[in-house]
């Protein structure tokens, strides 16, 4: 067990489960598919949380929907029906098989099993329920398995100006429009993205992702390991930054990359002229509403959100987006090694702080929260009216996201400025 700390969390409202975050790793890889060794119950509890950003993750996720016999004999009967259904009907390039809480406890052989049932991919088993951790700790867990089974090419001659990105998820709120921005602005930059493990990329991708120059790690409570694993066994440098966010920490982001490969600020120009021509609409645009409404203040800030999201996005709010009196960053997935954003007042870890987490949310009254569904429904509850809430993690209730809008990079800044702006303006006329 990780911890009674972390058992504690596990599946409560700022964690999911190991086995969300080690299907969450294996549905980022579209010729991948999933067996979910357990009961339904914990089937649809990952199901329903990655369809929002998988819609047609039902079609490579399965569930063997153990009962309490099997929990009692063994799984292995229900387990080889649902391979020989699937070696039938799908032909996926690799197979997570993993247990569920109650199925880890009795200790069945899943390679036996798979090899039993002959299937025609190379099947990665592992125990992945709250036994071992949360979500961050199920990713990792299945991206390290992943690497072990599914070995990538040899290094060999590398290609200039090529990166790959480590530690991406459909497992984020918005991830998806994030990851597609951060492969934009670096396009913008000169560089070509290899692969996104566990974010977009298919197994054939991930085997030539030894060709890069360097691999990103952009959520480094995810990716870190993996970086230091392909490091240590592939020879590949990496570099673990803050996530972009804001326009100037996109441009310092991409100069720091450049500055890592030996560029300089060769990269730069073409970004320069779009940040120059979005800075061109915003300039007029905020001082206009400076005018009508005041400056973008408010009185306290909370932001919670797994770390390296919550602490890339306080770094922006504080440095460029708006003012604010006492800056409080919850860092879910345990507290990162980033350099502490600027401005910040109190950082608590999000596994082992609630007490602290409930007492600054009961101390709201009014000024911004960034985080999810669950602090906003305690904010309403407790008719904090003039807090102006926006979800920026994982789980989200209150709205939908059906536009390509990231919060990262270039675009990013203007978007999470426009809405900033439009909920502020809506909190003075008392509208919210």
């Amino acid at each position: 067990m990780a911890g009674k700390e972390r058992w504690d969390n596990v599946c409560t409202e700022g964690n999911t489960c190991a086995l969300t975050g080690a299907a969450a790793f294996f549905a980022g890889i579209p010729d991948a598919a999933m067996v979910v060794n357990g009961p339904l119950w914990c089937y649809f509890y990952a199901l329903r949380y990655l369809e929002k950003s998988c819609p047609n993750i039902s079609n490579r996720l399965f569930c063997t929907q153990t009962d309490h016999t099997a929990v009692v004999y063994g799984t292995e009967e229900y387990l080889l029906e649902v391979l020989q259904s699937l070696r039938q009907s799908s032909r996926p390039a690799v197979l997570l098989i993993e247990n569920s809480c109650a199925v880890s406890l009795i200790g069945d052989d899943l390679a036996g099993i798979a090899a039993q049932a002959d299937m025609p991919c190379p099947v990665v088993c592992m125990d992945s329920g709250g036994l071992i951790g949360g979500f961050w700790e199920g990713y990792r867990t299945a991206a390290k398995a992943y690497l072990a089974a599914m070995p990538l090419k040899s290094r060999g001659q590398v290609e200039p100006h090529t990166v790959n990105l480590l530690g991406g998820t459909a497992g984020y709120y918005n991830a998806a429009n994030d990851i597609q921005e951060l492969q934009r602005i670096l396009e913008l930059a000169g560089y070509q993205v290899l692969a996104c493990p566990g974010a977009g990329s298919s197994t054939e991708e991930i085997a030539a992702m030894t060709r890069a120059e360097l691999n990103l790690v952009i959520h480094q409570e995810l990716g870190q390991d993996m970086a230091l694993f392909l490091q240590r066994e592939y020879g590949m440098p990496y570099l673990a930054l803050l996530p972009p966010y804001g326009l100037e920490g996109s441009r310092l982001w991409l100069k720091t990359i450049g500055q890592t490969l030996g560029r300089g600020e060769q990269s730069l120009p073409a970004v320069q002229r779009e940040i120059d021509s979005l800075y061109g609409r915003l300039r007029p645009a905020t001082r206009e509403l400076q005018r009508q409404w005041g400056e973008l203040w408010f009185e306290r800030t909370l932001i919670a959100a797994p770390s390296s999201v919550a602490f890339g996005l306080a770094q922006a709010l504080y440095t460029e987006w708006a003012d604010t009196g006492p800056l409080t960053v919850v860092a879910q997935g345990g507290i990162p090694s980033y350099p502490a954003p600027t401005g910040l007042d109190t950082l608590l870890d999000g596994q082992t702080d609630s007490p602290a987490v409930a007492r600054q949310l009961a101390a709201m009254r009014a000024g911004l929260l960034l985080a999810s569904s669950n602090e906003t429904a305690i904010l309403q509850q407790r008719a904090a009216p003039a807090v102006i809430c926006q979800n920026i993690a994982l789980p989200v209730y209150d709205e939908v996201i059906l536009t390509e809008l990231p919060f990262m990079g270039l675009r990013g800044a203007c978007h999470m400025t426009e809405r900033l702006w439009n909920q502020y303006i809506r909190c003075c006329l008392g509208g919210k």
